[in-house]
């Protein structure tokens, strides 16, 4: 079994462990706490994803490349990386803070906001998953994130149990992020600690290097997070948190199912990355990307969407009947998400770093628009219509002026039948 296979292996079991898990206890949360305090928890998670683009500076891309092509350069990025995470962050969670005081009226919804803000320094500053899957060595991010998940399953059915506050599930979302984190760390420095000292020493070179190619992705990350995040943030600003809960409930069940295309691409880029040099190869494998994720995505979206009824009425229960219309929509945001991550990845290996500024802050300011429209009439379901026009939008119409089309050429291309020959393959493994 070839090591590409066996890193999406590990990478498959991390999503499905994880993916399944977490919608385990996010039911039980859920049912819990009522769709009110359950929306307070996602408007707060949505607000706080929108630090996570300027904190990594869309660095993560850059540094696996990096690394999957050469290590003591890679390992140089991956140390200046770290260092202006750590100074980004600490501005803008005090930035953050000095707005959610005036903004909470509420003084526990204040609280949660806080406490999952500064708790988000353990996911922005975690730069040792993309280190392993660069190195085709996830088995350690799934064994650290599966451990911490399941920590955190066993605390939030102790505090339901205890009839605690939304609050307590806040902190365990952080000691979740922490433990995980923490044990990433513990791994990097074991095994790669010596060649990390040697070779991963801070560089203003680097820095001024992140900053530079940085920033255009780090602007168009934020972007992708408005247009992912700010259905959440807007209908808890322009409507309420019970609608909010309504719509993070349907979005968890709509995105369930990401993990399998997410680790098989997680995966697959690192060959990918190698093939930059040779246009031919580089196309096929990218095309090929794309049909396998296409023909598999598509059918699960397809089933979920008409089951919809039955899936958030069996997991749910009738106080999330509102989240059923949302569900229908929301199945096929998620296809179009995982092509846009591919189209993402492999642009940035071809250095569009520029047209993915430009691209995604326009599908931004137009979800944000179709958002303000679509909510106060059609509330929940409005805001699921306004990011399914933004997935589309991003992930394969705005590719028309990448480069002639060259991406979209390669999603209309992988729409055909898979019809790959044995000989093609063997070709493709000898390169």
């Amino acid at each position: 079994m070839s090591s590409v296979r066996i890193n999406t292996f590990w990478i498959l079991f991390e999503k499905l462990f994880f993916v399944l898990s977490g919608l385990f206890i996010n039911v039980y949360v859920a049912r819990y706490l009522g769709p009110e305090l359950f929306g307070v928890l996602g408007f707060s998670l949505a607000m706080t994803g929108l630090i996570g683009p300027f904190t990594t500076l869309g660095a993560n891309n850059i540094v696996f490349n990096r690394l999957a092509k050469n290590l003591p350069s890679g390992l140089q990025l991956l140390a200046s990386s770290a260092r202006l995470r750590l100074i980004i962050f600490a501005l803008l969670a005090l930035a953050f803070t000095g707005f959610a005081i005036p903004y909470f009226e509420d003084a526990q919804k204040r609280t949660v906001f806080l406490i999952i803000l500064w708790g988000s320094f353990f996911t922005t500053n975690d730069i040792f998953q993309v280190f392993f899957n660069a190195r085709l060595e996830s088995k350690i991010n799934t064994l650290c994130q599966n451990a911490s998940l399941l920590a955190s399953v066993l605390l939030k059915l102790g505090f339901i149990a205890a009839k605690l506050s939304v609050t307590a599930f806040a902190i365990a979302n952080v000691l979740q992020w922490a433990t995980s984190y923490f044990m990433k760390r513990h791994f990097f420095k074991r095994h790669h600690e010596t060649k990390a000292h040697s070779t991963g020493k801070i560089s203003r070179r680097h820095a001024k290097y992140l900053l530079k190619v940085g920033l255009p992705l780090a602007f168009s990350g934020l972007a992708i997070v408005l247009y992912t995040k700010t259905d959440q943030i807007m209908l808890g600003m322009l409507i309420d948190d019970t609608t909010v809960g309504y719509y993070t409930a349907a979005i968890t069940l709509a995105q369930g199912w990401i993990f399998i295309p997410q680790a098989i691409i997680a995966s697959h880029m690192v060959r990918v990355s190698e093939a930059a040099r040779d246009s031919h190869l580089f196309e096929k494998r990218t095309e090929r990307l794309f049909r396998l994720i296409l023909w598999l995505s598509l059918p699960i979206a397809i089933i979920l969407s008409a089951l919809s009824p039955w899936v958030v009425g069996l997991i749910y229960g009738e106080q999330f009947s509102a989240s059923i219309d949302i569900l229908y929509i929301s199945a096929f945001s998620t296809l179009f998400s995982a092509l846009g991550t591919i189209s993402y990845r492999a642009i940035t290996v071809l250095g569009g770093y520029r047209f993915l500024f430009y691209k995604m802050a326009v599908v931004a300011v137009l979800n944000i628009a179709a958002n303000y429209l679509l909510i106060p009439k059609y509330g929940g379901v409005g805001a699921a219509m306004a990011t399914l026009l933004a997935e589309i939008l991003s992930s394969v119409v705005f590719n028309l002026f990448f480069q002639g089309g060259r991406i979209l050429k390669l999603q209309c291309r992988a729409c055909l039948p898979l019809l790959v020959t044995e000989n093609s393959d063997a070709k493709d493994r000898t390169r």
